[in-house]
């Protein structure tokens, strides 16, 4: 049997003593890379067999905290407070960082974290719902500005009052018998539309078509209501003279599309409480029409009267006389306010 030899001796670099002025650090720094090392393992130390120094651990912990300084002596000196403490406490218990379980300090920090994510998140949408609410309030304020400021309401009429009518006569009898025996003598034909606004209004016509006398009498009672739309306080009788305003304008400035001529208008001051009569000479197709209307308002209740005639003579029927017309419509205008009452 060969006799075995003694092991080779180790490769290289064998630890060599300290000299005076090392630290102890520096050594057993050599030392662990030395044996810490895979190349440097004999050849006859076979896999699996390292060998360990009684802390082994620990030192390889120490060795990986440590910065490198490239082999120069010393320890390292103001490192991070937080890995000292865990290498610390790794010494100690002798188990890795990551086995350790969150104690209840941690679990507040994350609670105490997510109080403050939901604090700034209230925070944000509070502050965005402000300036809302502020740009909004502008927007108002300047559109405001620009309206017409609201007219007053004070003292608006919105019902019927003293003497005031909300309904009128029949125009068909109002006018009286004698009146039209005397306006209008002869066999008459009396028509009487329908009123489209129920007992305010009265509508009655008349035609004595007997050669060589030709009449049309035409008479509209109307009882105006109170209305927002009437100048004034609104009131029934402001929307009368409002009508009444319009009539008169009509005759001073007939409408193009009723191809009527200017009137000639005359104040009268026995209708009503206030009235006119106008004279309008129609032409068509070679003939001439005397218009004689009368239009009063006693209230709130306007009265209006035409009646015409021929203008002048034809085979047929007589020229009728203007002061006969204007009488006969005088006279059917107070029949109807006298029937109002």
């Amino acid at each position: 049997m060969a006799e075995q030899g003694s092991p080779p001796p180790r490769s290289g670099r064998l630890p060599t003593a300290g000299r005076r002025g090392d630290s102890r650090d520096t050594g057993r720094r050599s030392w662990d890379e030395q044996f810490d090392a895979d190349e440097e393992y004999p050849p006859w130390a076979g896999p699996g067999v390292t060998p360990r120094w009684a802390d082994h651990e620990s030192r390889q912990r120490r060795a990986q905290a440590r910065p490198d300084t490239g082999g120069d002596a010393g320890p390292a000196v103001g490192g991070d407070a937080h890995d000292q403490a865990a290498t610390w406490q790794d010494e100690d218990t002798d188990r890795p960082g990551w086995a350790a379980e969150p104690g209840p300090g941690s679990r507040s920090r994350k609670a105490a974290a997510r109080s403050r994510r939901r604090s700034r998140i209230t925070w944000v949408w509070g502050v965005a719902a402000l300036v809302v609410v502020l740009i909004l309030a502008v927007v108002l304020f300047l559109m405001g500005r620009h309206e017409a400021p609201p007219v007053a309401s004070d003292g608006f009429v919105s019902t019927f009052q003293p003497g005031e009518f909300k309904t009128v006569p029949s125009a068909c009898t109002a006018v009286t018998g004698a009146t039209l025996n005397q306006y209008l003598p002869g066999k008459r034909r009396m028509v009487a539309p329908h009123s489209l606004d129920g007992g305010a209004q009265s509508l009655c016509n008349w035609t004595l078509d007997a050669p060589p006398v030709y009449r049309v009498l035409s008479v509209t009672a109307q009882a105006y209501a109170p209305s927002g739309l009437a100048t004034g306080n609104g009131s029934a009788t402001f929307a009368a003279i409002d009508a009444y305003q319009h009539a008169l304008a009509t005759m001073r400035h007939p409408l193009r599309a009723t191809h009527l001529p200017v009137a000639t208008v005359t104040p009268l001051h026995s209708v009503g409480t206030v009235a006119f009569v106008a004279l309008q000479i129609v032409r068509t197709r070679g003939l001439a029409t005397d218009l004689e209307t009368v239009v009063a308002r006693d209230h709130n209740v306007v009265i209006t009267v035409v009646i015409q005639g021929p203008h002048s003579s034809s085979v047929r029927y007589h020229a009728a006389q203007q002061s006969e017309l204007q009488s006969g419509a005088i006279a059917a205008a107070k029949d109807v306010v006298a029937s109002v009452h």
